[in-house]
């Protein structure tokens, strides 16, 4: 003789599955929203470090113009229009979010200025970014 389960025991089976696959979906949704989340906060974290160093290339570019107006070598780099230009990053100055240096622009000679921004931040992937903007200063 076979035996059938009774109609609670099914019913109780049927609430255990349900359950089961109702905390997957939630599951799966909750880990979406984390990776989502994680996701934001590194772009995030991106715009805020390639922006810092844009306006210290900037500020750093307004810095050598104010040496050459001046005829003034005010960071004692040893050139008047150029900004920490020693190849030591150690001494470049630094906003609150990126740092700069200042020399000669390499492909075309001065009266043209290049300005590198960097973040200060040195963990990889920020510590690779870097916005560079160029001048003729006369």
């Amino acid at each position: 003789m076979h035996h059938r389960p009774n109609n609670k025991v099914r019913r109780r089976g049927i609430a255990i599955l349900a359950f089961v696959l109702a905390m997957l979906v939630i599951g799966s949704f909750a880990l979406w929203l984390f990776q989502l989340t994680a996701s934001t906060s590194s772009s995030s974290l991106g715009h805020y470090f390639s922006t810092g160093a844009f306006y210290a290339a900037e500020s750093g570019l307004e810095m050598g113009i104010r040496e050459i107006n001046q005829s003034n070598d005010f960071d004692s780099d040893g050139t008047i229009g150029t900004i920490s230009d020693n190849g030591n990053a150690a001494d470049d100055p630094a906003l609150v979010s990126g740092a700069v240096f200042v020399e000669p622009s390499p492909t075309k000679g001065l009266p043209w200025y290049q300005a590198t921004g960097r973040p200060v931040e040195l963990t990889p992937p920020w510590s690779t970014f870097r916005r560079v903007i160029e001048a003729r200063v006369e």
